[in-house]
Order: C-alpha cells, then sequence, then structure tokens
C-alpha cells in the first residue's frame, strides 16, 4: 500500500474514493484563498507583490473528475453521460 501526504493527511493512492475527497478538500482551500502564497520583491526604484497558487483549478478539476469516474467504476455506480429517450 503506497501513501502519500495531502494536506496533512496520508491517503492511499490506490484509492480512487479517498484521492477524491483529500483532492478536494485541497480544492475548497484553493477556492477560499488558504492555498494561494504571496510574495513581494522590492528594488529601490519599484515594489512587485505577486499571489500564486501551487496548482491550477483547471488541472484540480481534471484529476478531480477522472478520480471520480474511478471511484464510481470501483463501488459500481454507473455514470450518466447522454440522455436517453423512451417511446
Amino acid at each position: 500500500m503506497a501513501t502519500v501526504k495531502i494536506d496533512g493527511a496520508s491517503v492511499d493512492i490506490a484509492d480512487p474514493c479517498a484521492l477524491y475527497q483529500a483532492l478536494y478538500a485541497v480544492k475548497l482551500k484553493r477556492i477560499a484563498g488558504d492555498a494561494i502564497e504571496e510574495g513581494e520583491i522590492a528594488s529601490p526604484v519599484t515594489r512587485r507583490r505577486m499571489r500564486y497558487a501551487t496548482v491550477s483549478l483547471a488541472d484540480l478539476d481534471a484529476e478531480l473528475g477522472r478520480l471520480a469516474a474511478a471511484c464510481d467504476a470501483k463501488s459500481g455506480k454507473r455514470r450518466r453521460g447522454a440522455a436517453s429517450f423512451h417511446f
């Protein structure tokens, strides 16, 4: 069982459901502005403040979608894709 630390918690990388929960918590913190760092560069003439994040929300959303599908497949749930028509 290989584990990785995500936000201070040890998560089994073979369990897509646990990975989804851990990364979703990271996403919520990122949206709330908790995972954004600030830095400042100063020179004799100017002072510049920068804000940066460790991961983009688009990359995080893509990984969350992949993990949700893997978790659903593992637990036997079917994801609905296209609409079905009945006569």
